[in-house]
């Protein structure tokens, strides 16, 4: 019977050992070496274009997700959404050779954490800064608008004066994305109440690095963002 017990135990030691979190649920996220600057000039220099995408001026995201192992080994590179066979052969190739990232961690030890991110083909521009800008990769919070609203949900705590008033609606907010992802300038541009653009601006500070706007050259730029976040009353 003691035996069984132990045996139970360990095998219940290793299933905690083999979990799977959410990046937003850890408390450090993986992240390559260097920061997301370093990743995108990374995807840079190693992505070659696909002599067939180009001839057929096949351009756009390839979204892929992976695991990034307690050692910082990227494991199970899968495709979530496909742009062509060739694009999504190189940002296969080009993902699965990366360098080893950072492990993400709860409370100091390395866990297996999932992460979502796009790779992003484009045709050469020869317009200007912002032409550029437009056909490259917009910023982005990492795993794209679902996973945006799902720490959203998770983390705005409504505020109580703002139920007593029965006060629903959005809080505007504009910020900077910078290079490296962090979010700097946080304002409220239309504001709903004290109580809730005051949450507004404060689970927006404390969210994740973004993976930053780049440029048609392959370089992370510092962008302009406004979004707003909905106060609604179930």
């Amino acid at each position: 019977m003691i035996l069984a017990l132990m045996g139970i135990a360990m095998l219940t030691n290793s299933v905690k050992a083999q979990k799977i979190y959410d990046f937003v649920s850890v408390d450090k996220q993986p992240e390559f070496p260097g920061g997301i600057t370093k990743f995108y000039e990374y995807l840079g220099k190693e992505i070659k274009y696909p002599e067939v995408a180009k001839s057929n001026k096949t351009h756009g995201k390839v979204f892929l997700s992976f695991i990034v192992e307690k050692t910082g080994k990227l494991s199970n590179v899968n495709i979530v959404r496909k742009l062509s066979k060739e694009t999504d052969a190189e940002a296969l190739r080009v993902i699965k050779n990366s360098p080893n990232w950072n492990p993400g961690s709860i409370g100091g030890k390395p866990v297996r954490v999932k992460y979502n991110i796009n790779v992003n083909f484009n045709l050469p521009n020869n317009g200007d800064k912002k032409a550029a800008l437009k056909s490259g990769i917009q910023p982005e919070f990492p795993g794209g608008s679902t996973k945006l609203y799902s720490y959203l949900a998770k983390n705005i705590k409504y505020p109580e004066q703002a139920k007593k008033d029965k006060t629903q609606g959005k809080v505007m907010l504009s910020f900077n994305v910078e290079q490296d992802g962090s979010l700097t300038d946080l304002e409220v541009v239309k504001g709903l109440s004290k109580e809730t653009d005051a949450e507004a601006l404060r689970v927006m500070k404390t969210a994740p690095r973004w993976n930053p706007a780049i440029d048609q050259d392959g370089h992370p730029v510092k962008v302009k963002y406004q979004m707003a976040i909905n106060f609604t009353m179930s």
